[in-house]
């Protein structure tokens, strides 16, 4: 009996086999881009504290660095570049060039130390949410990213897409590395780089503020979700210490009244006052402080480091004291090391906080990658837990990095620090190591 066979297709691959660039070198880690910006020659930087890119600069789409080949014979076979997303959820002005850049130089400088022998591709998604914009682009942002494949996400910065995102994070099990300062952000999937700390900041203000000789302060703090936050420490910290808060106004992101706000404080003699928010209301200062022919002794949270994002931002944080991450030049060997490596590397002196925050967040990033047994989200989460005593290069001498099962908050030691912008120039006022009042009783 004969039988007929139908036509029938052969399976085929799901996906693409995996293609190199053929740009291994045997001694170093190369990169498939010269910078990770689409203006690598162009910065707009007059000042060492201001971003080195220049505003509206676009990162590359295809990012991949390879390890130095070491002289190995593979089979032959290309091994796909291991995934890490990149997150920016709010304008960064000049400072894309910083923080791309950053990253790269951090896989590049752990691949040349071995510490991870597989190529790594870098996928960034530009997905501006709150304060300004909508949340659900951040959110969306983050679910392509871990749909693209990646296995650790570096960022969010800001604490309302942070804490927009903590839920839908622990369900995807794609664990994220963000540098917001929001307290309770840090959770199963959620690590943090903080650039700052919420609650820390309130109370750093408010002690500093006490240790001027201030009794009678003002207040502004920021509608947001960790406006409450910087709002209660502050008075919290200010009850334990005896100073009085005069008065407490609440702002938007465009602050309205801000001159008659002010005029109310001098007039009630208030002689000391503390910012407290994102810092999108922060530059309008500066016009008030003017037209009232003004100047008191003034502090805020790490809303003070948008010193970098614009020059004219700068301009506006001008005579306030604000809480830091750079400790004194010249103390911080890794910070020295890595932003000289930075100017070899991509031609341009960029001293700011974030080129050191990036390079740290990525590093704790690929640390992760390496310390996993297997590339996959939930592996790379009991990575980055495994991270001990790793080199800052943000803050000061003493600090480091250091994670555990229960502990997802990465910076310990001297990490916030209290600078003052005046006359352009940006002046270190000092560590904040507070001691307890009946020492000096």
């Amino acid at each position: 009996m004969s039988h007929s066979y139908s036509d029938s297709e052969f399976v085929e691959r799901m996906f693409p086999e995996p293609t190199e660039h053929g740009i291994a070198e045997p001694d170093r880690a190369v990169t498939n881009v010269r910078s990770g910006t689409d203006a690598p020659d162009a910065g707009a930087a007059t000042k060492w504290y201001e971003g080195g890119g220049r505003i509206g600069e676009k990162a590359h789409a295809d990012i991949v660095v390879y390890p130095p080949t070491r002289g190995l014979q593979t089979q032959g076979d290309a091994f796909e570049p291991v995934k890490i997303g990149l997150l920016m959820d709010i304008e960064n002005g000049q400072l894309i060039f910083d923080w791309i850049n950053a990253t790269i130089l951090a896989f590049e400088d752990a691949l040349n130390e071995g510490i991870y022998d597989r190529p790594v591709r870098l996928v960034v998604a530009d997905a501006r949410g709150l304060p300004r914009e909508n949340f659900q682009k951040t959110r969306t942002g983050y679910e392509w990213l871990c749909d693209q494949g990646c296995v650790v996400v570096l960022g969010p910065e800001v604490s309302d897409n942070s804490l927009s995102l903590q839920e839908l994070v622990n369900r995807r099990k794609v664990p994220v590395i963000a540098w917001t300062g929001a307290w309770r952000f840090a959770s199963e999937y959620c690590f943090t780089i903080a650039n700052g700390d919420v609650p820390t900041e309130g109370v750093m203000c408010a002690q500093w503020l006490k240790s001027q000789g201030h009794q009678k302060v003002g207040m502004f703090w920021e509608q947001g979700s960790s406006g409450r936050d910087y709002a209660g420490f502050f008075r919290d910290e200010c009850n334990s210490l005896g100073l009085t808060i005069a008065r407490d106004i609440k702002l938007g992101p465009n602050p309205r009244g801000l001159t008659d706000h002010l005029r109310s404080m001098r007039e009630d003699g208030i002689t000391g006052i503390y910012y407290g928010g994102y810092g999108y209301s922060t530059f309008h200062f500066a016009e008030a402080f003017r037209t009232l022919d003004w100047d008191p002794p003034r502090v805020m949270g790490t809303a003070f480091m948008f010193y970098s994002n614009t020059n004219t931002w700068a301009e506006g944080l001008e005579g306030w004291h604000g809480v830091d991450q750079l400790g004194v030049e010249g103390t911080n060997p890794n910070y020295e090391a890595m932003v000289a490596r930075f100017e070899k590397r991509f031609g341009r002196v960029s001293k700011n906080v974030v080129v050191a925050l990036g390079y740290d967040t990525a590093r704790v990033g690929i640390h992760g990658v390496a310390n996993a047994a297997m590339a996959t989200p939930e592996e790379v989460k009991e990575g980055i837990e495994r991270i001990r005593w790793m080199p800052a290069t943000n803050g000061g001498p003493a600090t480091y990095i250091q994670f555990g099962p229960w502990d997802h908050k990465g910076y310990k030691g001297d990490f916030l620090t209290i600078r003052e912008l005046r006359g352009g120039q940006l002046r270190f006022d000092g560590y904040h190591r507070p001691q307890h009042p009946i020492n000096s009783l």
